[in-house]
């Protein structure tokens, strides 16, 4: 029988801060079993959920568990809520990729029910350019009746920043905490192991991700904002974060919210415009050497300084230099989420007639075949018919 079974541990207070985690166990059709530990590094002093509460290790383990086809057998206690939402995540999950994620079972010790929620949100804060439209627009009362009252922004070590590189999160939550005290926000750290435990595409696999970390702060608030990835005019399915599927994260006492796809990448860029430490602390380079600051080169880079002309910002402060047409030579586009950012910013120079000069480096792009190796790696049916409808705009 195929099944992962999760194993509470208790909680450990170390020097570098509350050690949340829980040990796995794999048994495959041969029976032969691997183990593994799942785990969290939280602030110290800030309250922690009990030592059997699974929500965070459940959330975790759901889509790898699922594409291993193994049902989930955990020995400790799992919100109602969760679960019910877990049933239809899953259904959402193997309709978009059923050849990729199959239906489970979920067993558990104990279920709880009728849980409250504390007061105030966390949210989630890479330091890019939809962390920073959240923790912006929520921080000055810019959402309306849905503003939330926002205590802190949680940066992750583990996540876009490996655990090997300290260098480059501690340079990144320096910038991070300079921009969140502006907003007079806390910042909070968490690092965790789980993007090391299993091999599964991260783009499906962000978002529940950071729902398991967020989870972990469910007694010092009682909801968590995850910002959008791509607009309501232009969502992307299948995604890892997705207004479908974040709600389908929370739990009876810790709600996820999908926050700001009510507005693309430019429209959150031209708010964010307004804040020039926000601009200038702006961080969204995955590709360059330090993790800490822009590298002004890659495909993200390039793409947000093409967000920020859409918004008459020409040099924003986050990058050393100007745009060059050098900078667009040697840009693959190697995803789904990569191709539907160009196709938006093409169809946004197009409408508004801003950045002009830089449209057929941007269809250049858009038309670029990927090299041997990129070719050679699987490209599912979703992402060739996403390539074709945006070429043949």
């Amino acid at each position: 029988m195929l099944k992962v079974e999760l194993f509470p541990l208790s909680l450990e207070n170390k020097a570098d801060g509350q050690h949340r985690s829980c040990l796995i166990k794999e048994t495959a059709i041969n029976a032969e079993i691997k183990e593994k530990k799942l785990w969290f590094i939280y602030p110290t002093n800030l309250p922690m959920p009990e030592d059997n509460d699974c929500d965070s290790y459940l959330l975790a383990a759901l889509l790898p568990a699922m594409k291993m086809k193994a049902d989930i057998i955990v020995y400790g206690s799992v919100s109602k809520e969760l679960l019910s939402n877990l049933t239809e995540l899953q259904y959402v999950w193997h309709k978009w990729l059923p050849e990729e994620f199959f239906l489970i079972d979920i067993k558990v010790d104990s279920i709880r029910d009728n849980e409250t929620r504390a007061e105030g949100a966390v949210a989630a804060f890479s330091g890019g350019a939809d962390a920073q439209f959240t923790a912006y627009r929520h921080a000055t009362g810019k959402a309306g009746y849905g503003n939330q009252l926002l205590l802190a922004g949680v940066l992750v070590h583990g996540f876009d920043i490996p655990l090997a590189d300290t260098k480059g999160f501690l340079g990144a939550t320096k910038m991070a905490s300079e921009v969140l005290e502006n907003l007079n926000i806390n910042l909070l750290t968490v690092s965790t192991n789980i993007r090391e435990l299993w091999e599964i595409n991260w783009e499906y696999y962000f978002a529940a991700g950071v729902a398991s970390v967020l989870s972990g702060f469910k007694k010092y608030a009682g909801i968590g904002l995850v910002g959008s990835s791509e607009p309501y005019d232009a969502l992307l399915t299948p995604w890892g974060s997705h207004p479908i599927t974040d709600p389908l994260l929370s739990t009876g006492s810790f709600m996820i919210i999908h926050d700001g796809a009510g507005f693309s990448r430019s429209e959150k860029i031209e708010i964010l415009s307004d804040w020039d430490l926000g601009v200038k602390k702006l961080r969204v380079c995955w590709a360059g050497g330090n993790h800490d600051s822009n590298c002004g080169k890659c495909e993200k880079c390039v793409r947000t300084r093409l967000n920020f002309l859409l918004a008459d910002v020409v040099n924003p402060a986050c990058f050393n230099d100007s745009l060059k047409a050098s900078n667009f030579k040697s840009i693959i586009l190697n995803s789904e989420g990569a191709y539907a950012e160009w196709g938006q910013i093409r169809d946004d120079i197009k409408r508004t007639g801003k950045g002009s000069k830089w449209l057929p480096h941007v269809n250049k792009v858009l038309k670029r075949k990927p090299s041997k190796f990129q070719r050679l790696l699987p490209v599912g049916s979703k992402r060739r018919t996403l390539v074709k409808k945006i070429l043949a705009k």
